[in-house]
């Protein structure tokens, strides 16, 4: 169990100025997995399987508004985490990887990952290899998800000190990117709102090609 603080936001177009960040470091932030999140009505709470593992993440205390700067507006969420193993062996774990448990989700993801942290006071931006105490992971991911195409940045804090992150590092990663409020939420909050029935669009399949 270990607790995080988050924030995220979900939108259809293509960011190509955060993408071009990660795509602009000196090592490979890219990779491809899919996720299968347990589908609930339940906004606080995600149940998904990956890699192997069960997770289970809990949203907890208040949501609080704030700001990355005056164009970024977003939610800050804190968050409890639960891993567990699951045995290749498992009838029920098998189900959901090869889309025979239809209470679960697919979420196909083209993610790009990595950290930052501080080293003699200045903000640095490190692989998701290294082992870090305390940091910001930063993630840039397009989904696929029940035929339809988004896209979802996120910052999520970890360790026992908060890493204040200063505007110059902001400026480099979101340059004069707009984000609202309304788009800022967690992986629960966003697929229950789209299995409630938001407008679909089609899949692009050019989109997951090999790079």
């Amino acid at each position: 169990m270990h607790k995080t603080k988050e924030i995220r936001w979900f939108f259809r177009t293509e960011n190509k100025k955060i993408k071009a960040w990660f795509e602009s470091q000196p090592f490979d932030t890219h990779e491809d997995r899919t996720d299968h999140y347990l589908e609930l009505t339940n906004k606080e709470v995600g149940v998904k399987t990956r890699e192997g593992k069960i997770e289970v993440k809990q949203r907890i205390g208040t949501r609080a508004k704030g700001c990355l700067n005056p164009n970024i507006w977003g939610c800050y969420d804190n968050f409890i985490k639960w891993s567990f193993e699951v045995s290749e062996n498992d009838n029920q774990f098998n189900k959901i990887m090869n889309f025979g448990e239809p209470k679960w989700c697919a979420v196909k993801k083209a993610r790009n990952l990595a950290q930052l942290t501080q080293e003699n006071g200045i903000t640095v931006v490190k692989p998701m290899s290294i082992n870090l105490a305390n940091g910001c992971q930063i993630e840039y991911t397009s989904l696929s998800v029940e035929n339809e195409i988004w896209h979802t940045c996120g910052l999520e804090w970890f360790g026992n000190e908060c890493l204040h992150l200063d505007d110059a590092i902001i400026t480099d990663i979101f340059g004069t990117t707009k984000l609202k409020m309304n788009q800022s939420k967690g992986y629960a909050a966003f697929l229950a709102n789209l299995k409630a029935g938001q407008p679909r669009r089609p899949i692009e399949n050019r989109l997951f090609a090999s790079n």
